[in-house]
């Protein structure tokens, strides 16, 4: 099912993801399991066309830092894998609805 939006990838090396402590309650394990994810990703610095950086760079988005880098926080999940999975999932929706003309 296409709606008209280029396929973008996204090489997994520009991508960066840390592995941090989720916030709020959460049980026993809350500050010695580090389970929620932190993804950075460089717009500027990126492989994506210039057009599609330049939309994302206008995003009035608070993911969007002002120096060009993307911030997504992800701690919905117990699990360090489905925070990834997670955090990656909307970086790719952030750059699809950049990539919409």
């Amino acid at each position: 099912m296409n709606s008209g939006t280029p396929t973008l990838d996204i090489p997994e090396h520009e991508i960066e993801l840390r592995p941090i402590r989720a916030q709020g309650a959460g049980g026993q394990n809350i500050n010695k399991v580090s389970n929620a994810v932190q993804l950075r990703f460089d717009i500027a610095a990126s492989s994506l066309p210039e057009a599609v950086k330049l939309r994302l760079l206008r995003f009035a988005d608070q993911r969007v830092s002002r120096s060009g880098v993307i911030v997504i926080k992800a701690q919905r999940h117990r699990s360090l894998e489905l925070n990834r999975a997670e955090a990656i999932a909307r970086l790719h929706e952030l750059v699809a609805a950049a990539a919409r003309v």
